[in-house]
């Protein structure tokens, strides 16, 4: 009988990567308009290391991501039958959770399923290319029409937030690389990880971008690929040309991380196979630096490492009573702190001192984001998407007794 075959952690160890990397660049993103606003007049600090790191990460870090999730829909149908529930499902979930968080952060908020809020779009493209994947790989000119349409995605105003249309026609071809990419060819790519001089002048090449996107580059936002042109000050045809240049930069990015990232177990693999955590909880404390400041994104953080650190205690010691005593008993005491206003006097602040400020900002993202790989969120996760493990058994009594009995 064949051995069976070796996981390749490399996949898992970049998934985790980038999934960390997207609480950074949101912590980042609120962090600098909050600095800015109060010591530099305002505008988002483009010429310093936030501009650097949130260039950076959105020159390629959802690319990547498309890229990995086309990398494993090589199973059509199996992407179809997988799709509601991995993606959709956790949409419809969050989308209404957010409507709710957002009323004491607004004052108001409007529910709305066809315009995905802010980081939620993700989801919405990915159920859209995974589920209609059968049907549209059947279209021999699917790639090339992705790509156009990835550069032409900026020239029309109305693809903006409604169905997510301008990511998602942004990021299609990305995801479409990764289909039709075999694993023979990615492995002819990573053989440059033995041209090691090549790949350190890869790396450098790279890092030299994101310096000139800080000096010379359009508006942080333009990166989102979110907006047409007409929301930035750049003409039609710099639109198209920085969409071309950004395709190249990300697909370069990919092939200097598959060559750099180690292939073994460890914690960026574990954060990698429990990304829904990461992604979806970390949105909140993206709220508390913005409408709260710094100082509360802080502790927002610490709080939630404190449930993670109790998760992990009763996880060696296990004792589900206690657990959960000190879970909620944790809630009242956090809720009561908050509601005292006893930390009313960091509301609105963030050091003057900028590199004081790249500390709390990036300990505050990469603390939140290593916490949510914890068992109590994974599990709070699992219990708020739960919903899709009854839809079988309703429609089962639904059609009656004789098939209660079926998978």
């Amino acid at each position: 009988m064949a051995a069976a075959k070796e996981r390749d952690y490399m996949f898992d160890i970049f998934r985790g990567l980038l999934m960390l990397s997207i609480p950074v660049s949101h912590f980042t993103k609120m962090t600098g308009n909050l600095y800015s606003s109060l010591y530099m007049g305002g505008g988002f600090p483009k010429e310093t290391l936030f501009g650097f790191v949130y260039i950076t990460i959105n020159v390629f870090v959802m690319q990547a991501f498309m890229f990995l999730s086309g990398y494993f829909s090589k199973k059509p149908d199996r992407a179809r039958e997988t799709a509601f529930s991995t993606f959709m499902w956790p949409y419809l979930v969050f989308t209404f959770i957010y409507f709710l968080i957002r009323i004491p952060f607004f004052g108001n908020s409007h529910l709305s399923f066809l315009s995905p809020p802010f980081a939620l779009w993700f989801l919405f493209a990915l159920f859209f290319y995974r589920f209609f994947l059968k049907d549209m790989v059947k279209f021999r000119w699917l790639l090339p029409v992705a790509i156009v349409l990835g550069l032409l995605a900026g020239q029309v105003e109305e693809w903006g937030d409604y169905l997510a249309l301008g990511r998602t026609m942004s990021y299609f071809a990305s995801f479409l690389i990764g289909y039709y990419c075999s694993a023979e060819r990615l492995a002819w790519f990573r053989k440059l990880k033995d041209h090691k001089v090549w790949l350190a002048l890869l790396g450098v090449f790279l890092v030299g971008f994101s310096i000139l996107c800080c000096y010379y580059g359009p508006n942080v936002g333009w990166y989102l690929l979110r907006e047409s042109y007409h929301s930035f000050r750049i003409t039609w045809w710099q639109d198209i040309l920085m969409r071309a240049v950004i395709m190249v930069i990300s697909c370069l990015w990919i092939i200097f991380m598959v060559n750099v990232l180690p292939s073994k177990k460890g914690f960026l693999a574990y954060v990698g196979a429990n990304t829904m955590p990461v992604y979806m909880f970390h949105l909140t404390l993206r709220y508390v630096i913005k409408f709260y400041g710094l100082y509360m994104g802080f502790i927002g953080s610490l709080v939630v490492a404190w449930f993670g650190i109790l998760s992990l205690i009763f996880r060696k010691w296990p004792n589900k009573a206690a657990y959960a005593v000190s879970v909620i008993a944790s809630i009242a005491g956090f809720t009561a702190l908050f509601s005292s206003g006893i930390l009313s006097g960091c509301y609105g602040l963030a050091p003057s001192n900028i590199y004081m400020t790249y500390i709390l900002c990036y300990a505050s993202a990469i603390i939140t984001g290593v916490s949510l790989v914890t068992p109590f969120w994974i599990d709070l996760y699992n219990f708020l998407i739960g919903g899709t493990k009854a839809l079988p058994r309703i429609t089962r009594w639904l059609k009656g007794p004789a098939y209660e009995g079926e998978d």
